[in-house]
């Protein structure tokens, strides 16, 4: 059985899955604060959560996971872009942008594109996969983390055609 991306959960699933595990309404806000106000990586990290409701969803849900693989600072401008491991060892971009009004990062929302557009290198291997909510938000969360600083804007052109995975981008709008 597949595990629930615990971070590309609507408030309304979260309520539903603790309703399937016999857990009390409540546990999905401070389940919903962890992932994105908090951003944790872990489930264990949710320590104002019980050690057996952590327990009921490590068997049924994950965390997205991704680690930073490489990382390019440029000397100009400090335009930092990232390189992501996914967890199936699938290699995603994401760049932070930084401007007076504020610092943009541009998030992907597929691993490749099949799109075939000539003045891109994002369709050369083809499409991979398409990204869930999770993991581009992730994007953003660890870009956060690692820069120390607030992201203002979100753009979602790095790897991949966002209209071709257009449920996982309303999704991640709306989380």
């Amino acid at each position: 059985m597949e595990k629930l991306d615990l971070a590309s959960l609507t408030i309304g699933e979260l309520k539903n899955l603790m309703e399937e595990i016999g857990e009390k309404d409540f546990r999905r806000i401070q389940i919903f604060e962890w992932i994105h106000q908090k951003t944790v990586e872990d489930i264990d990290e949710m320590t104002n959560l019980s050690k057996a409701l952590r327990e009921k969803l490590k068997a049924c849900c994950e965390l997205t996971a991704l680690s930073i693989e490489q990382k390019y600072i440029s000397n100009i401008d400090q335009t930092t872009k990232y390189l992501f491991a996914l967890k199936d060892n699938n290699i995603i971009e994401s760049v932070l942008m930084r401007y007076d009004y504020g610092n943009t990062v541009c998030i992907s929302s597929q691993v490749g594109c099949r799109m075939g557009c000539a003045f891109c290198a994002s369709t050369l291997g083809g499409l991979v996969r398409n990204l869930n909510a999770g993991e581009m938000l992730r994007q953003v969360y660890q870009i956060q983390k690692d820069s120390k600083e607030k992201i203002s804007n979100i753009v979602i052109m790095g790897s991949g055609e966002p209209l071709d995975n257009l449920n996982q981008i309303f999704l991640f709008i709306e989380l």
